[in-house]
Formats: structure tokens, sequence, C-alpha cells
């Protein structure tokens, strides 16, 4: 079990984003700037999926309709494990930046 434990984590790369967002939208790339089609999106508050969206075929990603709050947004690619799976902890606020998030989804 310590093993899977410690597979599991070092498949993880984990980003604390510094400043509110007004949304969660943005893109996914390979660490060369390719964008990445059919990335797993979804949210939680806490333990619970809030919103679960794809990447479309230029990478990007949106979620709407999000209330105000603090949330985990995991990006993976579930097909194979190709990547490590990418975990940004935001705050969602109306008074936040309407900047994309840009995510880069390292190679394992």
């Amino acid at each position: 079990m310590a093993v899977f434990a410690a597979l599991f984590c070092a498949a993880q790369e984990q980003v604390k984003l510094d400043h509110p967002v007004k949304h969660i939208a943005g893109v996914v790339q390979r660490a060369d700037g390719e964008p990445l089609p059919n990335i797993d999106v979804e949210v939680f508050a806490g333990r619970i999926i809030v919103a679960a969206t794809k990447t479309n075929s230029h990478g990007k990603f949106s979620t709407d309709s999000l209330e105000a709050g603090d949330y985990e947004v995991w990006f993976t690619y579930k097909p194979h494990p190709v990547f490590k799976d990418v975990i940004y902890k935001l705050t969602v606020s109306p008074k936040g930046s309407k900047e994309s998030i840009v995510v880069k989804m390292p190679v394992l």
C-alpha cells in the first residue's frame, strides 16, 4: 500500500494561485506550449465535484456559474498515464482577475 501512495503522490503536481480569479477558464498545454485536447478538468469544493468538463481541440476549457469560494481544480489525462495530474488550488471572487489560467502538463 505504501508503494501505491508514493506513486500516486509522485504523479501529481500542485500549484496554488496567489490571487483570486473571476472564473475558472484557460488552456492546458504540453511543456513546449502545444495545446492538449481531451484533458479532464474537475472542480472540487472540498470533496464534492461541483463542475467538470474537458479541454477542446485547442486545449481550452471553461467552467461557468461557480459561487465565490475556494476550489481545487484537477487536470487529468485518464486514458493512460502519460502526464502527471496537475492540481490548482484557487479562489473564485467577483473581484478576481479575468486572466486565463495556463496549465502546463508535465510528462511522466
